[in-house]
């Protein structure tokens, strides 16, 4: 669990257990407030967060002299050729080395199992840190890291219904069905969002084990379904944040060959309404602020605004083939 890095003295580490939602919701309720984020996240969202993870090889959680939870980092990985680390440090145990501690053990996780990428791989780890964080940003870039790109975090607060979803010629757009839509979802997302900068092929095994909780909602899950073949053509993946109110879109996707027509913002809408008729008035999602499809054109345009900037920070561990997939100039 340790990854053969060891804690500042006197404090602790292991790995996470799901008991220990609670605790390490209200540690990233605490950082988060101190950054300007007055979101406030929940043991549910915690539990949410790492279905489908493996706590016990992918989690740590870093103990204080006085027992208490000082910071506490995830390993979310991609086909071992990309790692995020997402995690943080309680503001009151800030300049003790736990954010090296951190990124030295997201490192170390990745070091310990390159072997599994393939053998001519390129192998990067990455950070996602608030730009208001700077002390942060300042440490990430002295150990190594570079700035690769700037995540938005979205928001649209309703008080009225929003705009229905307009008709679109030839696509019809529908909820997704359990049990039938599953791998059509997955291709359509994963085909979408190989326009991202350095985002990997996806798998389809573990995108069921991070969607479970979300899949036993699939009123919030818009589809876009080409009207002559049947084929998914675009999603809207949202659902409701346990225990905020609040709900959020995990992505909004088109592929390429059925851009420029509508689908997007239609779906958007139509996920908007679906939420705001269950009483969830606020609904947020993140985006690349230079998205090639001019994504975050689109957010405003269906009435969001930005709430908070994410700089991306990327280290190379290994050099090799970018199986990575590279940007596009399409428009969804």
């Amino acid at each position: 669990m340790m990854n053969g890095v060891t804690p500042p003295d006197g404090y602790s580490a292991r790995a996470a257990t799901l008991d220990d939602a609670e605790v390490v919701a209200r540690l990233r309720s605490a950082y988060q407030t101190d950054e300007g984020d007055t979101s406030v996240t929940t043991a549910e969202e915690q539990l949410n967060d790492w279905a489908g993870e493996n706590l016990a090889e992918d989690s740590l959680l870093v103990f204080a002299p006085d027992g208490s939870l000082a910071a506490h980092a995830d390993v979310f990985n991609r086909r071992y050729l990309q790692v995020s680390i997402y995690g943080g440090v309680h503001p009151e145990h800030t300049h003790h080395g736990l954010g090296t501690l951190l990124t030295r053990w997201g490192e170390a996780w990745i070091r310990n199992r390159m072997e599994r990428a393939p053998a001519d791989a390129q192998i990067t780890v990455q950070h996602y840190i608030n730009t208001r964080n700077e002390a942060a940003c300042a440490l990430i870039e002295a150990l190594g890291y570079s700035y690769a790109h700037t995540i938005y975090v979205m928001r649209i607060e309703m008080d009225e219904a929003p705009h229905a979803p307009e008709q679109l010629e030839g696509v019809r757009l529908r909820t997704f069905v359990p049990g039938q839509d599953e791998r059509a979802t997955f291709e359509a997302v994963d085909e979408a969002f190989r326009d991202l900068r350095g985002r990997p092929e996806g798998d389809f095994e573990r995108w069921l084990a991070f969607t479970e909780n979300e899949r036993q909602d699939p009123e919030l899950w818009y589809l876009a379904e080409d009207e002559a073949s049947g084929e998914i053509v675009g999603t809207c993946l949202a659902r409701n944040v346990p225990g905020s109110g609040t709900g959020w879109v995990g992505g909004v996707g088109v592929k390429r060959p059925w851009r420029r027509r509508g689908l997007a913002l239609a779906m958007l809408r139509a996920a908007f309404g679906a939420c705001y008729h269950r009483g969830i008035a606020n609904v947020e999602l993140s985006v690349d602020a230079g998205s090639p499809s001019n994504a975050p054109q689109l957010y405003t345009r269906a009435g969001m605004h930005v709430t908070q900037s994410i700089s991306l920070y990327r280290r190379q561990l290994r050099s090799g083939r970018d199986y990575n997939t590279l940007p596009d100039t399409a428009d969804a």
